[in-house]
């Protein structure tokens, strides 16, 4: 099985931490909810398909799917240094 998502993350979410301050800084994603729930946890990637940033700052993002289950799974979102988001968009794809 095969499933696709987009999904928006911005500064408008509770516990975004990545439009302010210096160092490095995760934002841990809501529940990504699998329809249907696959049969074992499936393989995720993951590509960067929107971003809103700061321009006076080098552009520095990393993601990486976390807590990988049947049912769901979350996305970490990094940046470092001194780089401001304002909102990431991910598209993703999982696979068993």
């Amino acid at each position: 099985m095969i499933q696709t998502g987009v999904a928006r993350f911005d500064s408008q979410m509770n516990d975004w931490n990545l439009s302010a301050g210096t160092g490095v800084r995760s934002f841990s994603t809501p529940d990504i909810a699998f329809q249907p729930p696959f049969s074992a946890p499936p393989v995720i990637a993951l590509a960067l398909s929107g971003l809103d940033c700061e321009h006076s700052t080098n552009l520095r993002v990393a993601l990486q799917p976390s807590d990988v289950e049947n049912e769901e799974f979350n996305i970490i979102i990094t940046t470092w240094d001194d780089t401001i988001l304002h909102g990431v968009t991910v598209t993703w794809i999982a696979h068993d």
